[in-house]
Formats: C-alpha cells, structure tokens, sequence
C-alpha cells in the first residue's frame, strides 16, 4: 500500500459523507481582507467539512484493516464537553503512534472543529479551524489539505515531536515547525539518527506495509 491508496479510500469515505457537497473557494485569493470580516462569521455550518474529513480518514484506516477505534475521554480543554466527542485511533502496525480525534461544535449543531492529538498526555498537532471569522477563511479546499497533512504526517512514519524546558519541535517529511530558541536541525538531525532529544520525545513507525 501507498499513501495515495489511503488517501484515495479516504476520499471515497467523504464523498460518502453528508459534507461532500459542501466546498467554497478561498475568498481572498484576489482581493485583500476587510476590517469588518475579522468579527463575521457568515456560516459556521460549512466548517462541517473539518469533522467529516477526520471521520473520512478514521473510517478508512478502519476499513482497511489498519487500526481500530473506541471512544475516547473528552479532554478537560474542550469548553463543550457534554457536547464534543474523542475517538481514539489505534494502528495496527507495531510502534505506530495512535491518533486522538476531538470532535466539538463551533456554532454549529455538527462537527465544525477537529483537533488532532497524540501522545498521553495529548500533544495537539492541528487544530481546525485555526479561526472560523471571515477573515481568517481560506477556502474548503486549503482546510481539507490540512486535515490530510495532519493524518498522512503522523501516520507515514517520519513523525517526530520533542519537546524540552523551554522549546518544543514538531517535524514531518515536509520540514519541522519549533518554539523557542535552538538549533532545530541538528535536534530534527540527532532524532533522525536515533538519538533522544529533550524530556519528552515521540516517534512513530508506518501504519501501513
């Protein structure tokens, strides 16, 4: 299996999904962001697309005989805790990371946030979407991009978080993103070469063969 097998099953997933019909273009990509559209939420129900997407991936690493899911403890961050939902995503493939999915509800009746977590105590890689305001809208497009960048990057095997007294790092295939002040290639380096870095590191292996 490749990645693209994956994606091509999830994408199967959502187009099953009541959102698959839901898609708008980036309003901004030829024009400039106005001052009232930073406190406008034109329609939060569109955001559907963000949940539907985690449920797309959740179902076909499930079909696909990679890992199983269960219910999961809703984390104490969640202000809509009697609402939101976890789901836990357990790989199949030895020493593979597990994926928390936390669904909640941005005023909205449906799954309109996705926070995407691993590790215990949990360490949230993405969170969708990063602002609802119009402002902040980049299109249907870039925020399923970003779910699949999320899944694919933890899932691939090229995963890598560490995290010290005063940094923490986040590193994929596709480059690392840090806090704090360090040399963050020679740390990405030293992990990459099986050495630990920080107080905290997690590494994970590929979910499929």
């Amino acid at each position: 299996m490749e990645a693209n097998d994956l994606v091509a099953e999830v994408e199967r997933a959502f187009g099953a999904s009541t959102a698959a019909g839901v898609s708008w273009a980036d309003p901004h990509a030829d024009r400039d962001i106005r001052d009232e559209e930073y406190s406008r939420v034109t329609d939060p129900e569109r955001y559907r697309v963000i949940g539907a997407r985690a449920m797309a991936w959740i179902s076909a690493v499930t079909e696909l005989g990679l890992a199983t899911q269960h219910s999961a403890e809703v984390p104490t961050w969640t202000s809509e805790s009697e609402t939101s939902r976890a789901i836990k995503v357990t790989p199949k493939a030895p020493g593979a990371l597990s994926i928390v999915v936390v669904l909640g509800w941005f005023e909205s009746d449906q799954a309109t946030v996705a926070s995407i977590e691993v590790g215990m105590p949990p360490v949230t890689i993405e969170m969708l979407p990063v602002c609802g305001c119009d402002a902040c809208d980049s299109g249907s497009e870039d925020l399923l991009s970003s779910v699949d960048g999320a899944f694919l990057g933890i899932m691939d095997g090229h995963f890598l978080y560490a995290e010290g007294r005063d940094w923490t790092i986040t590193a994929t295939k596709d480059g690392w993103s840090g806090t704090g002040s360090q040399d963050f290639d020679a740390l990405v380096n030293a992990a990459r070469n099986g050495h630990e870095i920080g107080k905290r590191m997690l590494t994970g292996a590929r979910w499929w063969s």
